[in-house]
């Protein structure tokens, strides 16, 4: 099950009633020609590496000045000007570009440059609203296809 553009995507999510996150877990199953379980695990590695990067730098200080640990500690003061959501993702973000920046181990999503974007929203999302790591893998998958 391959898809070349988001109306491809569309039409298979239609024609086979799911979600885009399974339209591409299951591309990756066929076109890895690998087990189901494999394919969950992999992404919740990818879930696990980008955990450790958005917050190891928050709690150990980064290695290129700790601004992630600054702005922590700055929402920690209730003097955020985003609010709860926005200061939480800007924070991870930054800490996973310290990550990065440290030649630490990183998800590039969907390049090393940008790499915070992603883990930085799914994170403050599932701190914030009380996501499952299944709701964010799902998440994850939806934002490769997206990519792809």
């Amino acid at each position: 099950m391959d898809f070349k553009n988001a109306n491809e995507l569309l039409a298979l999510c239609e024609e086979k009633n799911l979600p885009i996150s399974e339209i591409m877990r299951i591309r990756e199953i066929e076109l890895g020609e690998t087990a189901s379980e494999i394919v969950n695990k992999k992404m919740t590695r990818v879930l696990r590496i980008m955990k450790d990067a958005a917050f190891s730098p928050i709690r150990q200080g980064g290695l290129i000045g700790g601004e992630a640990r600054k702005l922590s500690l700055h929402a920690q003061e209730k003097k955020g000007l985003c609010g709860n959501l926005l200061q939480k993702a800007i924070t991870y973000a930054m800490a996973s570009l310290e990550t990065n920046a440290s030649m630490g181990l990183i998800v590039a999503s969907p390049t090393a440059g940008s790499a915070g974007i992603v883990p930085g929203m799914m994170l403050a999302l599932q701190e914030v609203y009380g996501f499952s790591d299944k709701k964010i893998r799902q998440a994850l998958f939806n934002a490769g296809a997206i990519g792809y």
